[in-house]
């Protein structure tokens, strides 16, 4: 993708959920997230795997980026992406109409940007048909792998009120380490698959290293 293109392609999804936030990930996430989700596609691109492949570049990285741009009509009048809204169940079809209105200037012809609104509407709720829907929907997948996790597990406990306690009882007892590893079938993609599992792995060893520390588990 040309830098002026992708320079301008941030700056209009910045505008978007800026002054936004989220229980899980506070301030910006939303934002944040569409920038690694892209980030995690440009990566792709430069593996073996994905060379042999015809794949539209621009069309992956754009839909890759604009892939949650649907949740804008899930915030409410404070900022806050309400998870439990009917807007956010339905971000995906939501966002495939919505994103002419971002990228119709782009530069982009209008094959491509029908091609973007394909792919962003089959990332919720439907199955990826082409090679670029199913990379955006694993790169998706994978942000919810690692260490980076941990930050939304603790904006979540603070939004909760609770304490650090809370990280355990959520990847433990309320079972989201059992749901996470269940969900790595998901992957289409082996090589993105084994990715997200060595993901897994940190952070559930970082879960219990914390827990460890906070019952003084290592002062022997």
């Amino acid at each position: 993708m040309q830098k002026n293109l992708r320079a301008g392609l941030l700056q209009k999804y910045h505008a978007i959920f800026r002054n936004t936030y989220e229980a899980g990930g506070g301030y910006e996430f939303r934002y944040d997230h569409g920038v690694r989700v892209m980030r995690y596609c440009e990566k792709f691109l430069t593996l073996p795997f994905f060379k042999k492949m015809n794949i539209d570049k621009d069309v992956l990285l754009v839909a890759a980026l604009f892939s949650d741009v649907g949740k804008i009509k899930s915030l409410n009048a404070k900022g806050e992406l309400r998870y439990d809204s009917d807007a956010d169940r339905r971000h995906a079809e939501i966002g495939s109409r919505l994103v002419v209105k971002y990228i119709g200037r782009s530069g982009l012809g209008r094959d491509k940007i029908k091609k973007v609104q394909s792919i962003i509407d089959q990332q919720h709720g439907k199955k990826a048909l082409s090679v670029e829907a199913k990379m955006v929907k694993d790169a998706d997948r994978l942000d919810n792998y690692g260490c980076l996790q941990i930050w939304r597990h603790i904006t979540y406990a603070h939004y909760d009120k609770k304490g650090l306690d809370r990280l355990y009882e959520y990847w433990v007892t309320e079972g989201a380490r059992v749901s996470a590893k269940n969900y790595l079938r998901q992957f289409y993609f082996p090589i993105i698959k084994a990715i997200a599992k060595k993901r897994y792995a940190r952070l559930d060893n970082l879960l219990r290293q914390i827990r460890m520390e906070a019952q003084a588990g290592d002062i022997t």
